[in-house]
């Protein structure tokens, strides 16, 4: 579908194009796939909101500020670098503890982050994400259904090396990384173009793009964004919002052909995809069973029961072996998603009676056993018989099971019966792929690939193509993306203001929090307790002091390392309930030393 640009800030510049399914994204490409991407008229600022919702909807947040910050750009209200600080939701409001201080925020409150010196990391360390990762940028926090909802506002670059190492894999080759950063920077632009009547562009989970912070150990990550800074795919005046899946199994789709609808989309082409389908890593399910189907019992009781839905005139119809599998009736014309495997078989029967004999139709006579004899000669079926006799095709008699001289045809459901009943499924969706392959000894085995809808860029076959044949990351989006262009957008620099720059006070900030002050001194120990001292992996780190002894508890403080505190009892599981002069709580014995 054609996305047509517009200003973020200009209404007459409005030329949007409907943005469609949430996923995996992008593509482009140009010429003769060698060209280098164009400067574009596109203005932007190159900023993001990302919704963090993998976050859930939790009633506190434990952080790390590890940068330059204050709150909604207050320089009497700024935090030094590695200030430990808890939000908590607490019926409307977001109540901010740091250093043994509590601050209601009210509904919300924005964390801006400011211009550093000293060259070091600038962001936010969220201790319950699911890394150890930097968040770098602001962070606006409120309340929502009694729990927190934040909102990241970052650079599209910064948000693209939180995104592009977990959509690929930092191992994977570079120019793999590089056509995975357009496409991820492409999709990103997309959405953030069809976003104004909402708070945020972008959520960080598949809905929209896996987005989970800075690693700085991803270094090949870091280099392919950084080497393809600006650069994303249009088509027909606008972002192209295409797809990147897994692994296509071998063919690409069309965006039609798996979600439905109309669109505009004349980048894409179904085609066969031979790196996709090299690369060892792309996931298979199979499975194999010999041609009597004997080591399969599933797939047996399956076509026993296709057999017997065919009504053949035989007693106790029987399978002997299975001659030929095909796939058959495409879900769509030219697609390789086959919705049947025609089973062609070799049955028998149990025979008691009178039979022509083989060669001659199968089609019984009577099925008395006695021998002839004259009453039944002078009879019109003796007659009928001895007829058959003088021209050479007599009846003989058949007692016993036998196979039948016909094959018999049963289709079995591919997304049904062969994806369930064999547990061949890659998908939720029946977006697979099946073929069939037969072995010398006559075992078959039955195949399914695809993992994930199969539009657009395949991941495993990105890889192969840059690793096994050296191709480029525009040879890669050009193989994927037939018709498209690419463009570079020139981003300004990211405007952080220094802290001495800010105003003494620009009146957003709730309050002003002193220094850290120093903690009170410890009560005496009552009978059966004992002092300890917090003791983490690093002296940036903080220890979440929990309302209840288990990590889904609210967090009602945090505790710098080498904070002293009183151990009262044990309370189970690891947990233990501390206390000082200003708090009590459960904290995880294992980061406590003992005086």
């Amino acid at each position: 579908m054609q996305l047509r640009f517009r200003r973020a800030l200009c209404a007459l510049l409005a030329l949007l194009l409907l943005a469609s399914s949430p996923a995996l994204a992008l593509g482009f490409i140009f010429g003769d796939g060698t060209d280098a991407p164009a400067a574009s008229s596109i203005e932007d600022d190159g900023m993001l909101r990302v919704y963090l919702k993998s976050l859930g909807d939790p009633a506190s947040l434990g952080m790390t500020l590890a940068g330059s910050y204050t709150v909604e750009g207050d320089r009497g209200f700024r935090f030094d670098r590695d200030t430990a600080i808890v939000l908590a939701a607490d019926g409307e409001s977001v109540l901010l503890s740091v250093g043994g201080l509590t601050i209601d925020m009210g509904p919300s409150m924005t964390l801006t982050r400011q211009a550093v010196t000293d060259g070091g990391e600038n962001g936010i360390y969220i201790h319950e994400s699911e890394k150890d990762a930097l968040f770098e940028g602001d962070l606006h926090v409120s309340v929502e259904d009694g729990g927190l909802r934040c909102i990241l506002t970052i650079h599209i670059e910064d948000y693209l090396k939180g995104v592009v190492a977990y959509e690929m894999s930092d191992s994977f080759p570079l120019e793999a990384l590089k056509a995975q950063a357009v496409a991820a920077r492409t999709y990103a632009m997309g959405r953030k173009w069809v976003s104004a009547a909402r708070d945020y562009d972008v959520v960080d989970t598949t809905q929209d793009q896996v987005y989970k912070g800075l690693d700085a150990d991803y270094t090949n990550v870091i280099a392919a964004v950084e080497a393809t800074r600006g650069v994303v795919g249009t088509y027909n005046g606008g972002f192209a919002m295409c797809y990147y899946t897994a692994s296509n199994g071998g063919q690409t789709a069309l965006a039609t052909d798996i979600w439905g609808g109309e669109g505009d989309y004349g980048y894409l082409a179904m085609v066969d995809d031979p790196y996709d389908l090299e690369n060892p890593a792309s996931l298979v399910n199979s499975v194999s069973f010999a041609g009597d189907v004997s080591d399969n019992a599933a797939l047996k009781a399956m076509l026993d029961e296709g057999i017997a839905a065919l009504d053949l005139p035989y007693a106790d119809v029987a399978l002997e072996s299975v001659v030929s599998i095909e796939p058959a009736e495409p879900k769509f014309e030219g697609s390789y998603m086959y919705t049947k495997l025609r089973f062609t078989l070799s049955v028998s029967a149990m025979l008691e009676g009178w039979y022509a004999q083989e060669g001659d139709a199968y089609a019984p006579l009577f099925t008395d056993s006695s021998d002839f004899s004259p009453e039944m000669l002078a009879s019109a079926t003796g007659l009928a018989l001895a007829r058959r006799g003088r021209l050479g095709l007599p009846y003989v008699y058949r007692h016993g099971r036998e196979v039948l001289p016909e094959t018999v045809t049963v289709d079995l459901s591919v997304y049904d019966q062969i994806k369930d009943g064999l547990s061949l499924g890659l998908n939720g969706g029946d977006y697979e792929l099946i073929s069939v392959t037969q072995e010398e000894d006559g075992r078959f085995t039955i195949s399914m690939r695809r993992f994930g809808h199969g539009v657009g860029m395949s991941q495993r076959g990105a890889q192969w193509m840059a690793g096994e044949y050296g191709m480029s990351y525009i040879e890669i989006l050009n193989f994927y993306y037939p018709g498209m262009t690419l463009e570079t957008i020139d981003w300004p620099e990211v405007a952080l203001t220094a802290l001495e720059e800010l105003p003494e006070s620009i009146g957003f900030a709730r309050a002003r929090p002193t220094p850290t002050p120093t903690p009170a001194p410890l009560p005496a120990l009552e009978e059966g307790e004992y002092y300890a001292s917090v003791v983490l992996e690093t002296r940036s780190s903080s220890l979440n002091v929990r309302e209840q002894p288990s990590t889904s508890a609210r967090i009602v403080a945090a505790l710098d390392y080498g904070r002293r505190v009183i151990v009262c009892e044990d309370a189970g599981d690891g947990w233990v309930r501390i206390r000082t002069a200003e708090l009590q709580g459960y904290v995880k014995l294992e980061y406590l030393q003992a005086e």
